[in-house]
């Protein structure tokens, strides 16, 4: 049998992203973006079976056997914790886990630009922060909200599923509450923050309509709203909120939006010289008074040039890159694979088109 303690804390010395164990292989890590197979025996079906719900709460169980599938939080100790997903394939049990570090780090630690502060910082209004599965969402979120539990005294409402980085009040009164354990669900979590007198409220992932509503709704109300979404550009990103209404709320829609969205952030995250580590480069959207017109016209596809131009700390994702690769953190190579285009790329490495004005669209 599998000594499953000793993998987790070798996953986590060894500073893996996430384990995945299918039956009748043995465990996989990820580590800085590659896969890494473990040097120990398949786990068998059953073996597997038995693991899972023996680290699985049982509040849980009902859903692995009813809905093919759970998600839970697991931890050792005050050492690391876990994210999980377990899942059936081929009618037997499998595994995943993502690491979750005990320490937050910090906006500095995680070499972000200072303007990710500034948009911690803000008062109102909705927050996104986009990408794919994976790519650090909710380690920026956790820090962007302890540098507000440093600086800034706010009640702090969560709604997580589960609940990941464990943060600390300090000047901060912060409520963390999980789905299935505290509340039943995203949406009823959000009516219920309403009323708690929240400053700030942290959504893990707007999944439906009616989360998306009620998370504008709390915006338009003067709350500051921070949530999550797969999408890969700030266009991408509002493309796809307006995309989930029926067409008859589209212009209503795209009115709020305009108002009430403040900053998109994209991530991906690239792996650095000498491949010890990852580190994020960021597509940043600020909702300044173009952009919003922008939204308001539906003008949408337009926004990319405004974010191009640089002003206020904005950049579009191959600017971001183009830095990472200026700096000296991440080679060609690397950045070739998580490039938007290969050639705009090369021109912001060699300082061609790396800044300038958004031309006729500010003036629009």
């Amino acid at each position: 049998m599998l000594n499953f303690e000793q993998l987790l804390l070798g996953a986590h010395k060894l500073k893996a992203s996430d384990i995945h164990m299918i039956p009748d292989a043995p465990p996989v890590l990820r580590i800085n973006g590659d896969l890494k197979p473990v040097n120990s025996p398949p786990i068998s079906g059953e073996d597997m079976e038995k693991l899972v719900f023996s680290i699985m709460p049982d509040r849980v169980k009902s859903h692995m056997t009813d809905r093919r599938g759970a998600d839970f939080s697991y931890k050792i100790r005050n050492i690391v914790r876990f994210r999980c997903v377990a899942f059936y394939v081929n009618n037997q049990v499998g595994l995943t886990m993502r690491l979750i570090p005990v320490d937050i780090p910090s906006v500095e630690d995680l070499n972000m630009p200072e303007v990710v502060k500034e948009i911690a910082a803000l008062h109102r209004g909705m927050i996104l922060l986009t990408g794919v599965t994976g790519c650090g969402k909710s380690t920026t979120l956790a820090a962007m909200l302890m540098h507000l539990n440093k600086t800034d005294g706010r009640r702090i409402i969560t709604i997580e599923d589960p609940i990941e980085f464990l943060l600390p009040s300090q000047k901060c009164i912060i409520t963390q509450r999980e789905i299935g354990i505290d509340i039943p669900d995203f949406m009823q979590g959000l009516r219920q923050a309403m009323r708690m007198d929240p400053d700030t409220i942290l959504i893990g992932e707007m999944r439906d309509v009616e989360t998306i509503r009620i998370s504008i709704k709390a915006a338009e109300t003067g709350h500051q709203v921070f949530s999550t979404l797969h999408t890969t550009s700030a266009v991408h990103t509002i493309q796809r909120i307006i995309g989930h209404f029926d067409e008859s709320e589209h212009e209503m829609l795209r009115d709020q939006l305009a108002l009430n969205l403040k900053a998109s952030i994209t991530q991906r995250l690239i792996k650095v010289n000498g491949g010890k580590g990852r580190r994020a480069a960021m597509e940043i959207m600020m909702v300044n008074a173009t952009v919003s017109k922008l939204i308001h016209e539906n003008r949408i596809a337009d926004i990319f040039s405004v974010i191009r131009s640089r002003d206020m700390g904005m950049q579009v994702m191959d600017q971001a890159i183009a830095d990472l690769v200026r700096e000296g953190a991440v080679n060609m190579e690397e950045a070739s694979k998580y490039c938007d285009d290969f050639y705009a790329l090369k021109r912001y490495v060699a300082g061609v088109g790396s800044s300038g004005d958004a031309g006729a669209i500010l003036s629009a």
